[in-house]
């Protein structure tokens, strides 16, 4: 491995890394930091805490002209995101005292960028960006480069539209996309904008984190969150993270735990932003021991102490197991990836072989977790009862209220006692089609 003193970076850039302790260059950063400098568009692929975050802000905050205006900007899609980048690129460019960093994702940060203010290099989300451009606070017929951080992230966010409109502005733009899938969602982008000069994957042959064990737990048909209690009970993390795909989900479990007393946090994407901002800041006070967060809420959260990840489902695209699993496992840390068992689908369990996922089965039953020596299959009434359980979480959580109300225990068994006899009476239907439908082969049998 080199250090950044190979590279043609100015000598204000080799000091400053020295200082913050950047000696050697990631794998990724040295494939990508010469080409930045000779401003190649490029896709880059790479796993979570590999440094690509510096591997593109190091070679543009060292182009930056000083007698030039806005010449950089950065889209990320939540403003978690966006701050974390920032937090480097200024850490950065205290070495070039003349350039200036901007982060703009929130009403005071927009107020202060005025036309004697403008940065050259500017850290937003596609939302803040129209804002700016439609009050008329930047220029974005000057910018030179876009980088689209998390790609994958922005395009699953809806936010293409918005760098379509802004992308066909620019002349000739440099185009850096950085994203740890590559989903057939990016297509469209890659076809119309990028037009790479490279593509860089950092290992197309390996996905899943190399630190990280994996676990796939039985836990029968229990309520997911009293099943998250039972699990933490007896595995008592460090630090674990709980991912579910729905938000509906992360909160069920997270008021669970909170009425039990856990130390808990939460991060989803319907938090009112002062509290989400409150809740980041406790998260990186190590204020919690669990945290419960859906896959938006929490990708590219930087926590280098997370000993383990679970999983209570696996999210709608598959390759996002990766982005949970990869939460832990960092910094040569080694780390444990958990995924509850009962509800999903075997082809879904089988996709993530391609990841190169190799499970170890465990099982969650009465207080006590056990190593089991092969994977848990399910019959047919297993899967009749996985769709009974659900309906049945689903009938709760629409009699649930934020308050505690007279009659509250009553309405819920009531609801659950309808979905019960709905299924009951589908299964019957189901048994007397099921006769009659052997009935009428048995009378074409003697007939023929």
């Amino acid at each position: 491995m080199g250090s950044f003193k190979s590279f043609a970076l100015s000598n204000p850039m080799v000091e400053v890394l020295t200082k913050l302790h950047y000696i050697s260059p990631t794998p990724i950063q040295e494939e990508v930091i010469p080409k930045v400098l000779k401003g190649e568009n490029m896709i880059v692929k790479a796993e979570t805490g590999s440094g690509k975050t510096h591997a593109f802000l190091i070679p543009l905050i060292d182009k930056l002209a000083e007698d030039q205006g806005l010449q950089v900007i950065v889209l990320a899609p939540t403003r978690e995101l966006a701050r974390q980048t920032y937090n480097f690129a200024r850490a950065i460019i205290v070495a070039f005292p003349k350039l200036k960093v901007t982060l703009a994702t929130g009403g005071r940060e927009i107020e202060i960028l005025t036309a004697s203010n403008v940065p050259h290099l500017l850290i937003t989300t596609p939302g803040r960006l129209m804002k700016l451009s439609e009050d008329s606070q930047i220029n974005i017929h000057r910018v030179q480069t876009i980088v689209l951080d998390e790609a994958d992230m922005l395009v699953d966010a809806g936010f293409l539209p918005i760098i379509d409109q802004y992308i066909t502005k620019i002349e000739k733009p440099h185009i850096l996309a950085f994203s740890a899938t590559f989903p057939k969602a990016l297509e469209p982008l890659i076809k119309k904008f990028i037009n790479p000069d490279f593509i860089i994957d950092q290992d197309p042959g390996l996905i899943a984190p190399l630190r990280v064990k994996h676990h796939l737990v039985d836990i029968g048909f229990k309520p997911i969150p009293e099943m998250v209690a039972s699990f933490i009970d007896l595995r008592r993390p460090y630090l674990m993270l709980v991912f579910a795909s729905r938000v509906a989900t992360v909160k069920e479990i997270y008021d669970h735990l909170m009425h039990q007393g856990y130390n808990v946090g939460t991060l989803h994407g319907e938090l009112p932003m002062r509290m989400r901002a409150s809740m980041i800041r406790r998260i990186r006070e190590n204020k919690f021991a669990v945290i419960v967060c859906s896959d938006m809420a929490a990708r590219g959260l930087d926590l280098p102490d997370v000993s383990d990840v679970l999983s209570v489902d696996l999210p709608p695209q598959i390759e996002f197991y990766m982005h949970r699993a990869g939460r832990t496992g960092r910094y040569k840390n080694a780390g444990d990836s958990f995924l509850f068992y009962a509800r999903e689908p075997e082809s879904s369990l089988e996709k993530l072989a391609a990841y190169h996922v190799k499970f170890d089965f465990w099982m969650l039953r009465n207080g006590e977790l056990t190593i089991q020596n092969e994977r848990p299959r399910r019959d047919k009434g297993q899967i009749e009862d996985v769709s009974l359980n659900r309906d049945i979480q689903k009938a709760i959580r629409q009699t649930r209220t934020t308050t505690v109300k007279p009659g509250y225990k009553k309405k819920v068994k009531i609801a659950v006692d309808k979905v019960k006899r709905r299924h009951k009476r589908l299964a019957i239907k189901g048994k007397v089609r099921a006769q009659l439908d052997r009935r009428f082969k048995a009378i074409d049998k003697q007939e023929n």
